[in-house]
This record gives C-alpha cells, structure tokens and sequence, in this order.
C-alpha cells in the first residue's frame, strides 16, 4: 500500500479549525462532554425512563437554544442548504431533535441489544457481501444505532471515529459501541488508521464512517439543494485501495420513536479509470444518496457548526 493512501484520511481540512474551537470553546460542550457527564446521564435515563428523559432533553435543549442565539443562526444557515425556506425556528427543532436522541442513545447504554434492537425499522434489503464493505453515513438521525442493527444480522461493524476530546469519552465511547458488538477504528494522528480500516475490510467487516462534516482528510465539495458543501473523500478511497463496495445508510427518527435505518444501492470507485476521477465520481455518488436521506426530515441534520465560509 503506497504512503498516499495509508494517508489518505489526512489532507486538506474541510472545515476550519476556528469553526471547530469555537465550537469546543461553548461551556455546555467542554463540561457535558466529557465521560463522567455520559455515565451520569446513563444513571439519569435508566432512573427515569426512556419518555421522560426524552421530554426533559426537548425542555432543556431549548432552553439552551434561548441563551446560544448564534448558534442557532448558524444550524438555520446550515439548515437552509437543505432548504431554503428554514428559519431559526426550524433549528431550535434541530436541537430538541437531537436531545431526544441523545437521550435514547443514554437510555439503551443501560438495555440490552435485544431491547434496542426492538425499535428498529429495516427500509431496503441488507446487502448479501461475500466481504467487507464501507457504510459511508451522515450526521443525521441515530447515526450509531446502525451499528447495532447490521450487528444483530450477523454483519460485524468497525466504525472510524476521530478521537474524542478526552481519552476517557473515546474508551467510554468504544466501549458502548463493543457492548452492541462494533469495533472501534481511531483515526487521531494515527498515519495507519486507514491501512487498519482496510485490514477490517479484508476481514470481512463493514466499516462505517462519517462523510458529511469533514474535518480533515481528504475532501470533495458537492453541490446540494442550497449551495455545496465538502464531503469526506475517506470512503471513495478505501473503496479504490480495497475494491470494496460503498453502501450509504441512514437511521432516521420517527414520531412514534422508532428508528428506521435504510441502506442505500453500493457504489464504487472504478478501478478501471483514473484513480482521481474514480473517487471524486465515487464521492458524488455517495453524497447523492446521503442527501436525498437527509431531505426526508431535515430537522434530523445535526450540524453545529458553519458548513459555508
């Protein structure tokens, strides 16, 4: 495997690093994004059940939202991409989307599989692989409660994470992954990450990553309904490295609760063409299908920070 592509995760930023520190930077995140924070609102949830903790994180997410007026300008504009008629009232619905979610995500820390897997909506047929392939998805909807699902259909997941602000929220975090059976891949400043994402490939596991908020890698900007914004190139790679499949997914949210996780038609890069060519179409082709996703329910898009210059 050549230098280039055991690198390939880390070029070109997508999004700059004063829109990520400002981000990091809010007091909400430095403090509640930590893992005891995690354990303690795993022991809230599990105290007070999956309804009501779900209602207190809707209040408590838009009381955040009447004290974070910029940030909810920015989740508007970000929002606006997808449709231009969105406002900040629609973003403020963002935020108590994305609360709710989070609260079930603590709430099944503390059930089984079998328990979590009961709330799951299957929408196109699971891929029959005879090896491994890449799950590219998106921000939106519980995007780690597919994890779960391929797992329990006997399709084993390891999903490419970057590090998270504190070694002990990246072991929290893999550790509730490994509870549902997914592997852990940390990118970090790790130069091997990519080559140890196509060692899961060649073992015959699906490895998932996010695509549509890149923070450094490689990056391709896409045209979508209100503008263009980047989407990670990492998936179209390994495909052209590995000669592995891409499978876009999404797991969306519904009224009742449930969570409906849809698989998408594989594309790949064609290994036939130029190694350029191939990953870019492979990357449109990718972000086609993820938006089309994303614009069954907008309000399900978590992106927190600006997306446009």
């Amino acid at each position: 495997m050549s230098n280039e592509a055991r690198g390939g995760f880390r070029e070109m930023p997508a999004v700059t690093a004063t829109a990520q520190n400002l981000h990091t930077r809010k007091l909400a995140y430095r403090f509640g994004y930590t893992a005891s924070a995690f354990s303690l609102l795993r022991l809230i949830s599990s105290l007070l059940g999956r309804r009501a903790s779900g209602g207190i994180a809707r209040f408590v997410a838009k009381a955040y939202c009447s004290t974070q007026p910029g940030v909810v300008r920015t989740v508007a504009d970000n929002l606006r991409l997808l449709d231009r008629s969105a406002d900040t009232g629609n973003a403020v619905h963002v935020f108590e989307n994305y609360a709710e979610t989070l609260s079930d995500y603590f709430w099944l820390a503390g059930r089984s599989g079998d328990e979590a897997f009961a709330l799951a909506d299957i929408e196109g047929a699971l891929p029959a692989l005879s090896s491994g392939a890449i799950l590219a998805t998106g921000h939106y909807g519980f995007f780690e409660f597919g994890a779960l699902v391929l797992t329990r259909a006997g399709m084993p997941v390891s999903v490419v994470t970057d590090a998270e602000p504190t070694s002990g929220l990246t072991r929290w975090r893999a550790d509730y992954r490994k509870r549902w059976g997914a592997e852990t891949i940390e990118l970090g400043s790790d130069a091997f990450a990519s080559l140890r994402a196509a060692e899961a490939l060649e073992a015959g596991r699906l490895t998932a990553m996010l695509v549509d908020r890149p923070v450094g890698g490689r990056s391709l900007p896409v045209e979508i309904p209100g503008g263009a914004i980047s989407f990670s190139m990492a998936p179209a790679i390994l495909s052209w490295m590995t000669g592995c499949p891409v499978i876009p997914v999404s797991v969306r949210r519904t009224p009742a609760g449930r969570y409906v996780v849809r698989t998408g038609d594989p594309v790949s890069a064609d290994r036939s063409t130029a190694r350029d060519t191939a990953i870019e179409d492979c990357t449109r082709r990718i972000a086609d299908a993820l938006v089309q996703d994303f614009l069954c329910d907008p309000l399900q898009w978590y992106q927190f920070i600006p997306l446009t210059p």
